[in-house]
């Protein structure tokens, strides 16, 4: 019974983090630079990895869809780091410059070869670059061979509405 409870627990406990992961209404609360620091440094404590978190020059509100996709790219780009890298070692940067907002993801680990990730379909960057794509971002990825990956996110910026970005 004990045994049966205990994996009642984490089974509740993956299903938490499951919806966490899904959809975050802290986003809309906290803000972006936030829910951001809290995901890597929960990430960080669970698997037992150094994930160093820094936003600079965001603009007091970002808007919604915008913040959503951020998120997921991070969750993704993280999540792929976390399997396949062999890196111990995270950097995140979150960046608005003029017009822009940046995401880096930088691992210390193994590398890979982008262009043949993306011919064998790897989901994780098309994920990625799908999401970025309906906010009209960009991404790219920088890997070496044993000298680790930068995924970089950048989607436009502009103060105006989803709404009226969508309809222009």
């Amino acid at each position: 019974m004990g045994a049966v409870l205990q994996e009642t627990v984490q089974v509740l406990n993956d299903v938490k983090v499951l919806a966490h992961e899904l959809y975050s209404p802290r986003l809309e609360y906290l803000g972006i630079a936030a829910v951001m620091r809290s995901f890597c440094k929960d990430l960080s404590e669970q698997k037992g990895i150094e994930i160093d978190f820094r936003a600079d020059g965001l603009p007091g509100l970002v808007p919604p869809d915008i913040s959503l996709c951020l998120f997921r790219v991070l969750q993704e780009a993280l999540h792929n780091a976390l399997q396949h890298s062999g890196g111990k070692h995270l950097n995140v940067r979150l960046k608005a410059v003029p017009d822009e907002i940046h995401l880096t993801v930088n691992d210390n680990g193994v590398g890979f070869d982008p262009e043949a990730a993306r011919e064998a379909q790897g989901l994780g960057l098309n994920r990625m670059q799908e999401r970025l794509k309906l906010v009209n971002g960009t991404l790219s990825v920088d890997s070496q061979d044993k000298r680790g990956t930068t995924i970089h996110a950048r989607i436009p910026f502009t103060s105006e509405p989803a709404s009226q970005r969508a309809a222009g």
